[in-house]
């Protein structure tokens, strides 16, 4: 007569099933809650030998990054906002 259970840990198997779906399912909503938006240089600071500042304005909220003194500000650059 054959054997009902067909591997020795099928138990566990089915057991972790249940966990792995919910972990999947909440990873899903994760990747559709941020958008890549391209922004647009707002203002440039020249802080001499420290460096420049580069403000990115997006929606009323200021994104910064900071250059060499020798460097330009990138004239747009991508960030990922929440979707709301």
């Amino acid at each position: 007569m054959p054997s009902r259970n067909r591997h020795p840990n099928f138990r566990a198997y089915l057991s972790v099933l249940p966990i792995v779906f919910t972990l999947a399912c909440s990873l899903l909503p994760l990747s559709s809650r941020a958008q890549q938006v391209t922004v647009s240089l707002s203002q440039e600071q020249d802080g001499g030998n420290a460096g420049r500042a580069c403000i990115y304005v997006y929606q009323g909220k200021a994104e910064y990054r900071r250059v060499k003194a020798d460097e330009n500000c990138p004239a747009e650059i991508v960030i990922e906002r929440d979707k709301h």
